[in-house]
């Protein structure tokens, strides 16, 4: 096992000093230590094609390589600023990016992953990328040949990391409000408060997986819920597609900061269109949870601001159970676009399951529910 400490030693030796992305669970010890160490220069970007970005105006500055981090689900995001901007054709740009390796062939995972975990080292190939697979035996050599290969040539390398190479390096707590919820608790509270006809988007994400926890230790039918996979910050334009139908179902997206951010832009298309029957519940821990509690910058963004600005007609925060059950009343009666901001703390129950059913089980009770099969 690799240390994050020594790997973050080696990086600083060959002069990387600022490191951007997306956290990733493959190598969640790593990006921990960058996220709580002060070690490099570290910025918490809202999506891949962002970081790529950053670290190009870096390089303009400087004329030094940063450092740039992804999930490979994440990894298409940059095919249009490598190839457009990036690229030996266009710029010239060297990056060094670590890219985990999720949906390896031959190992378990989870499906959104397989198809991307096949096909992404001829993805590399097809895209004229460089790239090298971390081993535990020679990482400080391929390091080394990473650096060099970037000095020598205007163009990203990519080091590829399998899971549980690195240690786990853990980011330390931070006090929360005695009074603070659960995301599940805020959860169950708003099944408990929403019509029986009502339908959620969950986001991809623990969020979906105590979602459907919830409606197995309710005895329940999942039919109501369509849980997210992958596509990480889509949830909110899922919904939003779902809401088009000629139908007179409320439509909740139960979406994440993380996600979120990732995809702001769904903000202002649902406010410009001003669905009445679409309503945003965003719960709001600060935090990139599934990939190891990563901290995202939604502690210095206010989503209230933003939802008024992209034309939301009813938004609110809310961040106690008393004043949820009141927000949704709100809800069930405003015939508004409408968005709320629950605050919760970060965590989750450690026997959290993952959904028993597949994700084309899950689409088509969904269909079967929603067209009153």
């Amino acid at each position: 096992m690799i240390s994050s400490i020594d790997f973050s030693k080696k990086l600083s030796q060959l002069e990387f000093d600022t490191t951007i992305g997306v956290p990733d669970s493959t190598f969640k010890g790593l990006i921990s230590y960058f996220s709580s160490q002060g070690v490099f220069k570290h910025i918490i970007a809202a999506n891949e094609c962002e970081a790529m970005g950053i670290g190009a105006g870096y390089y303009l500055a400087h004329k030094k390589p940063a450092l740039v981090y992804m999930q490979n689900s994440g990894f298409c995001k940059t095919l249009n600023p490598y190839t457009s901007m990036l690229s030996a054709d266009v710029y010239a740009i060297p990056l060094l990016m670590l890219v985990g390796w999720r949906g390896e062939p031959g190992k378990k995972d989870e499906p959104q992953h397989k198809m991307m975990g096949r096909i992404m080292p001829g993805l590399f190939n097809v895209m004229e990328i460089e790239y090298t697979i971390l081993e535990e035996s020679q990482w400080e050599t391929q390091l080394e040949h990473a650096a060099d290969y970037l000095q020598h040539n205007q163009k990203p390398y990519i080091i590829t990391i399998k899971k549980d190479l690195f240690d786990d390096f853990k980011i330390p707590s931070r006090t929360e409000s005695p009074t603070a919820m659960t995301r599940e608790q805020a959860l169950n509270i708003i099944v408990d408060n929403t019509s029986r006809d009502a339908v959620f988007v969950g986001t991809t994400g623990k969020t979906s997986r105590e979602l459907f926890e919830i409606r197995e230790q309710r005895k329940q039918p999942h039919g109501t819920d369509f849980y997210t996979v992958g596509s990480m910050g889509c949830a909110s334009s899922i919904a939003f597609g779902v809401g088009l139908a000629d139908s007179q179902k409320k439509v909740f997206i139960l979406d994440g900061d993380g996600a979120a951010l990732m995809q702001l832009g769904t903000m202002a298309t649902m406010g410009h269109y001003k669905n009445p029957r679409l309503k945003h519940i965003l719960l709001d821990n600060n935090s990139h949870e599934s990939t190891g509690g990563q901290p995202t910058v939604s502690g210095s963004v206010n989503f209230i601001e933003i939802g008024k600005a992209c034309g939301y007609e009813f938004v609110q925060c809310v961040d106690n159970e008393e004043d949820l059950k009141t927000c949704l009343q709100d809800l069930e009666t405003n015939g508004k676009l409408s968005l709320v901001v629950v605050k919760v703390k970060k965590g989750s129950r450690p026997d959290l399951g993952r959904p028993t059913t597949t994700p084309k089980e899950n689409r088509d009770a969904f269909i079967r529910n929603f067209q009153g099969q």
